[in-house]
Formats: C-alpha cells, structure tokens, sequence
C-alpha cells in the first residue's frame, strides 16, 4: 500500500523588503555570486525586452497585413457576386435566344417545305423557246 504525503511548501526567502518582483529592480547584495546572478539576469531581463518589443512589432505588422489581405478579399468576394449576378442573367438571354432560333429553324423548314408543294418541274418543255401560239409548244 502506498502512502502519500502532503507536500510541505518551501521557505521563501526574500532579498527585498518589496517582495520577488523589486529583486530585479532594487538588488541587495549579499554575495559576489549573487551579484554576478543579479548581472546575468537583469541582462537577460534586457534582451527578453528588446525581443518582445521585436515581436509586437512584427505581430503589428502582421495584423496590418492581415486587414489587407481581408479588405482585398471583400473586394474580390463583391466582384464575385457581381460576376455570379451577371452570369445568371446571361444564362437566361442565351435560354430565351436559343428558344428563339429553334422557334425560327421550324418556321424556316415550315416555310421551305410549304413552297416545295406548290413547285412543279415540267419536263419536254425547251427552255427560252417562244412562239406565236401555245400550239408550238405541243
């Protein structure tokens, strides 16, 4: 059987009367090993700062980018209804045109075969020959 114990919080020691934040702003020197710490941490404190100053620079950047891109494509989307408008309208001019010519092609071949019925070819008959009476031609 295991047995478990609670954890027994840690002493905390503080350097500065302020508390654990002001260790960085206002150091008491015990030791020269924690001078030297005090040193190496306060300059990290320095570059972590000019990093993160980097960083929203580039993450404003990227933001004002970003607005850009989006107001690009809104124009774009905008375009493309316009574009989806004018095709259905397009596609309802070519349907009402195509009804059009096949309503024109059936009157046309009525037409045609209407003027065939009453077309008559004679044959024996010369051509560009005239006479004085229709008995010539019998």
């Amino acid at each position: 059987m295991e047995q478990h114990t609670m954890p027994v919080p840690l002493p905390q020691h503080q350097t500065c009367v302020g508390g654990p934040r002001d260790v960085l702003s206002a150091p008491t020197v015990e030791e020269p090993s924690q001078a030297k710490l005090l040193a190496a941490i306060q300059g990290f404190k320095v570059v972590l700062e000019g990093k993160i100053e980097t960083m929203a620079l580039e993450v404003n950047l990227l933001r004002a980018d970003l607005r850009n891109v989006s107001d690009k494509v809104k124009v774009v989307e905008g375009s493309i209804v316009k574009l989806q408008t004018e095709v259905g309208a397009l596609r309802n001019q070519m349907v009402q045109v195509t009804s059009t010519v096949g309503m024109l092609e059936a009157r046309l071949e009525d037409s045609e075969g209407r003027s065939r019925q009453n077309y008559v070819h004679l044959l024996g008959f010369p051509e560009r020959v005239k006479g004085a009476t229709a008995e010539v031609f019998a």
